[in-house]
């Protein structure tokens, strides 16, 4: 059995999902993830499927090099106000 975290640190709980439809998607941000919420932000269009198979090419390479957290996806999620974790 694993001991119970006692950490300073809690997630924060927000949410970015791009949704690919065809040629066609939605993105939705959401801060937090659940109920009630902060922000809430919700687009369609076909930038989202182009920008859906971006971000799959770039995990992807993200994954087989091994990077788990690049400093410039920490700065381009802060400027969406997004943190992974609060102090």
């Amino acid at each position: 059995m694993l001991p119970a975290f006692t950490g300073s640190h809690e997630a924060t709980w927000a949410t970015i999902c791009l949704a690919d439809m065809g040629d066609s998607g939605a993105a939705v941000v959401a801060i937090p993830q659940m109920s009630p919420r902060n922000v809430i932000w919700a687009k369609q269009g076909k930038w989202v499927h182009l920008a859906k198979v971006a971000f799959e090419k770039y995990h992807l390479r993200k994954v087989r090099r091994g990077s788990t957290y690049p400093i410039h996806e920490k700065f381009i999620l802060k400027m969406m106000g997004i943190e992974k974790l609060k102090s």
